[in-house]
């Protein structure tokens, strides 16, 4: 079962996980969409993440093996303008799927989507999975409090659980953020100079959509054992500034668009954000097969196709 597989990174997992033979259900507001939603392994069920969604579920389809948590709120801005709204969209569906779990699939393993959000601004080049959590914005604060309650049910309960702290995530069908905004400017007027935030020299750790998925098929397919927590850095630890993703995505588009920055920091924006990758290399065998270079292309090459 994919909580949230309607969305951007769970309709990628569920497109991954169905092709490799999985039986996925998703749940949630929005089906994944594509061909791979017709051919037989992958089921939705339509409604807010609450148990009662799951017991539907579950009577349909079957106790789940595994449970990905990919619902929640899912911006660092929104959660400052409604921290009420996000903590409900993560916490709140984050207990109803805890709750379902004791009531109906106590053997059933979790993996959790968490961010990179949680380490906040801690001036590091890298953040490993043992530095503190001290997030920056209600977003961040929130996704903390989702770990912290899966670990509680895995020692309290003998829950199964992975958590992956998952950094910038990007590909095609991502309509939000950083990359989304550069290629819409642009394509709109690619003579004037694109006017961005921060310095430009801020760093972050760029994870495409189909590597993450891939983060989150491994876990699943791998039990950690009865009330283990295992946590991950989803990243592929190579540090790329804001400048310079920036440059080569214009270009990647096929324009030379100026660039400028304003020097001004959003609040609750760090100055580096990327992953020390020991971990999810060394225990999973974890690589990235996109590079950002090709990323960015097949980024931008799509964008154009949404334009026509």
């Amino acid at each position: 079962m994919i909580a949230g597989g309607g969305g951007f990174l769970g309709a990628a997992t569920a497109r991954l996980m169905a092709s490799g033979g999985w039986k996925v259900v998703t749940l949630g507001l929005g089906a994944p969409q594509g061909a791979f939603v017709r051919e037989g392994n992958v089921h939705h069920a339509e409604g807010l993440i609450q148990r009662q969604l799951f017991h539907a579920a579950m009577a349909d389809h079957g106790k789940p093996d595994v449970i990905i948590h990919a619902a929640g709120g899912a911006s660092v801005g929104r959660s400052w303008d409604d921290p009420r709204g996000d903590f409900n969209l993560s916490v709140g569906s984050t207990v109803e799927i805890l709750d379902f779990i004791r009531e109906e699939a106590p053997e059933a393993r979790l993996v959790l989507v968490s961010s990179a959000a949680v380490y906040g601004n801690q001036g590091k080049d890298r953040l490993s999975e043992t530095d503190p959590c001290e997030a920056m914005s209600p977003y961040g604060l929130h996704k903390h409090v989702c770990e912290e309650l899966v670990t509680g049910e895995a020692r309290m309960n003998g829950l199964d659980v992975s958590i992956v702290r998952l950094f910038s995530i990007f590909g095609e069908g991502l309509r939000k953020q950083l990359l989304w905004d550069i290629m819409r400017r642009v394509s709109a007027d690619p003579e004037t100079t694109l006017d961005l935030w921060g310095s430009g020299e801020e760093t972050r750790d760029f994870v495409h959509v189909d590597d993450a998925a891939a983060i989150l098929a491994m876990l699943s397919a791998k039990p950690g054992g009865e009330g283990t927590v295992r946590l991950f850095n989803g990243g592929s630890g190579t540090a790329i500034s804001v400048r310079e993703l920036a440059s080569m995505l214009v270009k990647a588009a096929g324009y030379d668009t100026p660039l400028s920055f304003n020097g001004k920091a959003r609040s609750g924006d760090p100055v580096h954000l990327v992953a020390d990758a020991t971990h999810l290399r060394s225990d999973l065998g974890f690589s990235p097969k996109v590079s950002i270079e090709a990323g960015l292309k097949r980024y931008a090459d799509w964008f154009k196709t949404q334009q026509s």
